[in-house]
């Protein structure tokens, strides 16, 4: 158990004293906060007897021993303390108390008792966390390797520290959260949580933002040179589905006859009921007509999924082998349909939202076999045609390559020389001359949205935006919000209200004037009012009961309402 003096990076020797001890078959090596007085020996060893150093020196040497010696005792007598606790668990529970090591945090988590099957995604993001903190303590905290060692100042030392690498106030949250449950399942009965009562950090909610039915009509007009992510898109307009549940629907969740899907949601495990429509049910028979089998597909499991069963199974091949393709795509779509571009240019149609739009998938194959027709090249002309059709049915440059066996630089140099043979736009994303990417990058504030304290921008109109349309198309039409929350599949009126109601003011003041009753909107009813000196004025006992009906409006909450409308009624009667 010796003291030791220490030296800095740059050679000095640092002014306190330092010293290792051993409790417990446990090594921890301390700084004991006893400045270093004095003159030390020469060679700064505290074995040399010939130099033994100053008086000043050895006064603070005997100081730091005294210290050592106290830190030693405490810490034999709190670990007395916890083996006395443990004996008294166990006598009293019939269980010993196992000790969890800090390294096993993340194995140990995933192992704890679920509903549910853990996200991949989630999955991964909270192990994540759970490492990094183990990591953290057992650099700045070497001594605590378990987790009842613990306390709250390790724990908040670690949440400050993550604070200072400038994370989002939603990244810590979510770090605070898994270190919550942690605690709490892993610690035995009777120890004190370290983070249970460290608040949250305030977080923006930035809401997604619903599309216009102009603009509804512009995303599938731009989506009929997609068909790959058309599909899906219709699937989410008519259903408020998520991404992943119209990627992954399957015929069996689908009844064509009676015009219903019932589904069981991948996020909340929730049985919806959604009627089908009629756009929707175009979509579905269709895709019915040309079901095919493809090979089954490994999943992220390393399973066999076979994709026979999907209604989309190529849609739901990249949905699990890359989801963020599935996104982007969408993002196009989305860039070529609502970010405005000067009137002119390739010879398509016109979008409601004003821009243009490419050709018919038909006017655009007519026109291709046209210039194709001049190509003197027998198997060129074989080669372009066969590179044509693969990308018409909405494959990727690097699928075409792969099914074509053309060169990527090839099928490229193919499709722009049908694009201006043709003289219209074939290559997606690129009207204008001009990428989708390179439109999202001029104008990113239609997709994005700027947080007040986020380190990146909130995307508030993304594919899930469809999700939000629906809900505050079908609630602003005066569809009773039960019937709302049996398609989305939400527990609660609370959520669907404030993440997915978001009504623009003139269909708010609208949907108001058209619902409620004329007497609310106008002042006055019928024959309950009265001329005075040409003004019509509100008899004085039906005036009572406006203000009384006003009164149960402004204090009108989801869980009430139903009531709060009966008084109402009841009151203008």
């Amino acid at each position: 158990m010796p003291l030791e003096l220490r030296r800095q990076r740059d050679g000095r020797l640092r002014p306190y004293w330092y010293a290792r001890y051993e409790v417990n078959g446990k090594r921890f090596t301390v700084n004991l906060a006893v400045k270093i007085k004095g003159v030390p020996p020469a060679s700064l060893s505290l074995s040399d007897l010939n130099d033994p150093g100053d008086t000043a020196f050895q006064c603070s040497r005997t100081e730091a021993q005294g210290k050592l010696n106290q830190i030693i005792e405490e810490a034999r007598s709190k670990r007395n303390s916890t083996h006395l606790l443990e004996r008294v668990y166990e006598s009293k529970t019939g269980e010993a108390i196992e000790s969890v090591k800090l390294t096993a945090l993340a194995e140990l988590w995933a192992k704890l008792p679920r509903r549910r099957p853990l996200n991949a995604t989630y999955k991964q993001q909270c192990e994540s966390s759970l490492d990094c903190f183990a990591e953290f303590v057992a650099r700045e905290h070497p001594q605590v390797r378990e987790l009842g060692q613990v306390t709250r100042k390790v724990a908040q030392s670690f949440l400050e520290a993550e604070a200072r690498r400038n994370i989002s106030a939603k990244t810590w949250n979510d770090k605070l959260k898994v270190l919550r449950v942690v605690f709490q399942h892993l610690l035995p009965a009777g120890y004190i949580n370290p983070v249970a009562t460290v608040p949250t950090r305030e977080t923006e909610t930035v809401f997604r933002q619903p599309f216009s039915p102009e603009e509804l009509a512009a995303i599938l007009d731009v989506a009929q040179a997609d068909a790959f992510i058309r599909s899906i898109l219709i699937v989410g307009m008519c259903t408020a589905m998520r991404r992943g549940d119209c990627c992954l629907l399957e015929w069996k969740d689908v009844d064509l006859a009676n015009r219903f899907i019932t589904v069981k949601t991948s996020k909340t495990g929730q049985t919806v009921s959604i009627p089908i429509f009629p756009m929707l049910e175009e979509e579905l028979k269709r895709r019915a007509n040309a079901i095919t089998s493809p090979a089954p597909l490994p999943n992220r499991a390393g399973e066999g999924v076979k994709l026979e069963g999907y209604v989309f199974p190529e849609q739901a091949k990249m949905y699990l082998e890359n989801p963020d393709g599935i996104t982007w795509r969408v993002k196009k779509v989305l860039a070529l349909a609502l970010i405005p571009r000067e009137q002119g240019g390739n010879g398509g149609q016109k979008s409601q939202a004003g821009q243009e739009l490419p050709l018919a998938l038909d006017e655009v194959q007519r026109r291709a076999a046209a210039h194709m027709a001049t190509v003197t090249d027998e198997s060129k002309r074989q080669r372009m045609r066969l590179v044509l059709n693969c990308y018409l049915e909405g494959k990727s440059l690097d699928e075409v390559v792969t099914v074509t066996g053309v060169s990527k630089t090839s099928v490229s140099n193919y499709l722009r020389e049908l694009e201006t043979g043709a003289a219209c736009q074939i290559v997606r994303g690129r009207p204008d001359g001009r990428s989708a990417a390179a439109l999202l990058k001029k104008s990113p504030e239609l997709l994005l949205a700027k947080r007040e304290h986020g380190l990146r921008r909130a995307s508030v109109r993304d594919f899930h935006s469809l999700r939000v349309t629906w809900v505050t198309l079908a609630l602003t039409a005066g569809v009773p919000l039960e019937l709302v929350q049996k398609v989305t599949g939400h527990k609660t009126t609370d959520i669907v209200l404030k993440h997915y109601f978001q009504p623009g003011r003139e269909a708010f003041r609208s949907a108001l004037n058209a619902a409620m009753p004329k007497l609310l909107m106008a002042g006055s009813a019928g024959g309950a009012s009265v001329t005075k000196g040409g003004l019509e004025t509100v008899k004085p006992d039906l005036e009572s009961r406006i203000v009384e009906a006003r009164k149960i409006l402004a204090s009108m909450t989801a869980k009430s309402w139903k009531q709060d409308k009966a008084r109402v009624l009841e009151l203008l009667a």
